[in-house]
């Protein structure tokens, strides 16, 4: 047994990269061939240190004695390499004490090391056995190694969100996930994850269905409202030659880079439905009838297309197009327009005549009013704490917008500015950035009569005309084609729309769908597409804690069994063997409840080996 020094070019990169292998030579039939027993990666060690190591873990793992000791950094090194070929051997070399035997040892002896998370990998594996998950992927034809691989890079963005590098790291150096699986150790290569991703985006239309009707005989969901709106993520690089990567306005304040839209429908609970992608310069409104045929239209299931539920979508996407789209196919619907439907009921807002008052879902007052018009019915709505929220950001719109035109005044004073094309640009940009806002002010530029391209002054009049949201800030029109619910029926539903919000910020913020670092279309959508399925889990453990009270994000539940570990006592019996025990430790208060309300089971997965020093 050796350790073996390997060093692979990079012909894109033109870059060298060293990596180290746990090395076996075995005879066959055909002579010595050498056989990898650990992948080893990046070690800081000199060649006398590598042939030191060598000899070292070859005598450990023969339970031959040692006399000489070397220094702390090449044995710990050492015992950490051992241990790890111990684990990757798993189940071949482990067994259990004999009932009748007592280990003793001197207390000097006893060490505890090669820690490794177990509390969130023991949550996500409950709910990946009880979405049938394993079933979805082998009606995909997915071989067991293939399985494990969608394992890891799916449950990775729920543990440790991150790029594919970021991944292999967490595997396998932090995570006891490998403990778990039966065919993949430590020691995994990038070029696997990359493959999985090709063949989980091929069978995205199989796993998406099978994965929604799993999540409804779980949780006993209904069809009953979709939720639909967009989102846009953002790259790192300039994305030459993308076909998906494109240039748009980023929901994220990041108009620098290039953008991919991420289309999600979810149901009234805040489960994922369907998901596609577009380009990141798609323009929403048009993506609904994609979606809509996709989701039902399409189907051969007569009684699957009657059973149509009720569509809350984004303000964004509720034009009079997709409206009478709506209509036309006889969905049931609930909208926001996408024009200001409140300047048609200024009266009503001006006086509140005829409002009821309820209290919203945080204690704030809210007044609501229905109106019905043949078949539709509107709902006016007027939020205290909408308004407020909306006087705070108006206020500080306009102030910004009053010091650029000022900056700008006084650059043409200062004759720092007078061409007219380039005032006017100027001017063009700032009507762009602040929009409503801009249009209640006037620019009037005086020209010089002896330099007509110049300006000479440059005025600002207020025009006293405030748009319809900074006129009756928190006010807002419903509308539906449902005219049988009452207004506070047809605003909760309205209100729904705040699950699919949630989910959008929960990829971003929790499963890390942000920044992309893929340079090929494909690998894109994978890294999206592993998002949705990943959130499906985590809502799923969200809802059940949710349902008994408990309202934590994932990220406080992380948090909360982030303690819980598995790790190796080491010790030298009384016999003069070298016992190692693997096995996971109690759970804590915190933790033990959250495993407590999923019924979530503690696997100990102990191991003792023997060695005689």
């Amino acid at each position: 047994m050796f350790i073996r020094k390997k060093i692979i070019h990079s012909s894109r990169t033109g870059k060298s990269h060293t990596y180290y292998q746990l090395v076996e030579s075995r005879s066959t039939d055909k002579g010595p061939r050498s056989t990898v027993l650990l992948h080893l990666g990046r070690l800081e060690i000199s060649t006398e240190e590598q042939k030191i190591l060598s000899r070292i873990i070859d005598r450990k793992v023969k339970g031959q004695p040692r006399i000489v000791r070397f220094s702390d950094r090449i044995e710990q090194l050492a015992e950490q390499i051992y241990l790890k070929y111990l684990s990757s051997q798993g189940a071949d070399q482990s067994r259990e004490p004999e009932q009748d035997s007592e280990f003793r040892f001197h207390r000097e002896n006893l060490e505890t090391s090669f820690f490794r998370s177990v509390g969130a990998e023991l949550l996500t594996l409950h709910f990946w056995k009880s979405l049938k998950l394993d079933r979805i992927l082998r009606e995909c034809f997915f071989s067991e190694k293939e399985i494990e691989l969608a394992k890891i890079v799916i449950l990775g963005r729920l543990l440790s969100p991150g790029s594919e590098r970021h991944t292999l790291n967490w595997f396998n150096e932090h995570s006891s996930l490998s403990e778990f699986l039966r065919i993949i150790k430590p020691g995994l290569k990038k070029d696997a994850l990359y493959r999985i991703a090709d063949r989980i985006l091929e069978n995205k239309t199989l796993i998406e269905v099978r994965m929604r009707q799993n999540l409804k005989g779980l949780h006993s969901l209904a069809d009953q409202v979709y939720l639909y709106d967009l989102t846009n993520t953002y790259f790192e690089g300039n994305k030459r030659n993308s076909k998906l990567c494109k240039r748009g306005k980023s929901k994220d304040k990041r108009n620098d880079c290039p953008l991919v839209t991420l289309a999600l429908v979810v149901d009234q609970n805040g489960f994922p439905v369907y998901s596609r992608i577009y380009s990141g310069n798609q323009s929403e409104p048009e993506t609904l009838k994609d979606v809509l045929r996709e989701i039902y239209e399409d189907k051969v299931d007569l009684l699957e297309r009657l059973a149509k539920p009720s569509i809350i979508m984004d303000r964004g996407i509720a034009t009079k197009q997709n409206i009478a789209y709506l209509r036309e196919m006889g969905y049931t619907y609930f909208v926001i327009e996408r024009r200001n439907a409140v300047k048609d009921y200024k009266e009503e807002f001006r006086t509140l005549s005829g409002f009821e008052e309820i209290l919203d879902n945080k204690k704030s007052k809210l007044y609501l009013k229905k109106i019905t018009e043949s078949k539709l019915a509107r709902v006016l709505v007027y939020s205290e704490a909408k308004a407020l929220k909306e006087r705070g950001i108006t206020g500080k719109r306009e102030q910004h917008f009053l010091e650029e035109a000022g900056q700008l005044i006084k650059s043409n004073q200062k004759g720092n500015i007078k061409d007219v094309e380039k005032i006017l640009i100027r001017i063009g940009r700032l009507r762009e950035k602040y929009g409503s806002t801009a249009s209640g002010y006037e620019f009037k530029l005086n020209k010089n009569p002896d330099q007509p391209k110049c300006v000479a002054a440059i005025e600002l009049n207020d025009l006293t005309r405030k748009s319809a949201k900074s006129e009756f800030p928190g006010c807002y029109v419903i509308e539906t084609n449902n005219s049988d619910l009452n207004a506070k029926q047809i605003w909760s539903f309205y209100m729904k729309l705040s699950e699919v919000e949630a989910a959008f910020r929960d990829m971003k913020t929790e499963l890390g769908t942000r920044p992309i670092h893929h340079r090929k279309d494909d690998r894109v959508e994978a890294h999206l597409f592993y998002s949705v399925l990943a959130y499906a889990i985590l809502k799923s453990i969200t809802y059940i804690l949710g349902e008994q009270d408990c309202h934590k994000c994932w990220s406080s539940i992380k948090s909360d069994i982030r303690e819980h570990m598995r790790s190796t006592t080491m010790f030298i019996d009384s016999r003069g063997y070298r016992v190692h025990i693997r096995q996971t430790g109690t759970p804590e208060e915190k933790a033990a409840k959250i495993y407590d309300l999923l019924k979530v089971k503690i696997f100990k997965h102990q191991f003792v080996s023997k060695h005689q020093v």
